[in-house]
């Protein structure tokens, strides 16, 4: 008379597991196998689905605030300083300092989210920097005034190409390479990076009139900063239709006629 042996140990429940059954008999024992459940993991629901992406939306939302924020306090500090040597001096260019320094702080607290950013480490570095390496440049006036005049002039220049850069920018505006969207319009439909081109063109004349080794190396990494920072954010807005027309467009990067 045939009799199902009994079950020596029992199995834990587990998830994938199903029923064990009796399939038979070979020889004298009771062959005894876990049947595995195949049935497909339950999906989240539309309601999972909506709260995940609103807290991954509203995590976005939080670190694009904080990020802007950081930035025009950043900025905030230079044009309060702009401010306080305006007051000492009553200098045009700490006036055109003010003006710059405070239109970069609403530029970043109004700023829009970006479709993409750049995740190169490389970028991220060099973006930082030069926005940290003028914190490094120390006053040492010459007393050579055509030194001075010519100084003074072209630090106005830089910051008046920087003024128009920024009034094109406006949302923008950006350290790390991003799109925000292209600007096409304005001195933008002139050059493709004028902004860089007006901060080279400032601290280069701020150089002529302050010159010190250090205030020279500095300067030129300032420079070399900049020129990368062009390079990479082209590499970058390469994949955009959009962008590949405005180069077509707009052949020069900094110089008219020249590069």
């Amino acid at each position: 008379m045939e009799q199902d042996l009994p079950v020596d140990r029992a199995i834990p429940p587990h998830p994938y597991l199903g029923r064990r059954e009796n399939i038979g008999m070979t020889g004298c024992k009771a062959l005894t196998i876990d049947l595995q459940d195949w049935r497909p993991a339950e999906r989240p629901t539309t309601g999972d689905r909506d709260d995940g992406l609103f807290r991954q939306e509203w995590w976005g939302a939080v670190r694009l605030v904080s990020l802007n924020l950081l930035v025009s306090v950043f900025y905030g500090l230079f044009a309060y300083a702009s401010v306080q040597s305006w007051l000492t001096t009553g200098s045009l260019l700490s006036v055109g300092l003010v003006v710059v320094n405070t239109l970069i702080v609403i530029c970043f607290l109004a700023r829009r989210a970006p479709s993409m950013v750049s995740c190169s480490i490389r970028n991220w570095f060099v973006a930082s920097s030069t926005q940290l390496l003028p914190l490094l440049l120390r006053s040492a006036v010459s007393e050579c005034w055509p030194v001075l005049v010519a100084s003074s002039v072209g630090q106005l220049l830089g910051l008046s190409i920087m003024l128009a850069s920024l009034l094109s920018l406006r949302r923008s505006i950006g350290v790390v390479a991003a799109n925000r969207g292209i600007k096409t319009h304005g001195i933008y439909s002139l050059i493709r990076h004028p902004l860089y081109l007006g901060e080279m063109i400032f601290f280069l004349s701020f150089m002529a009139a302050n010159w010190t080794l250090p205030n020279a190396l500095v300067v030129s990494a300032l420079v070399i900063g900049q020129l990368s920072r062009l390079f990479q954010e082209e590499s970058f807005l390469a994949c955009d239709e959009t962008y590949v027309r405005y180069c077509q467009s707009v052949q020069y990067r900094l110089i008219p006629g020249l590069f």
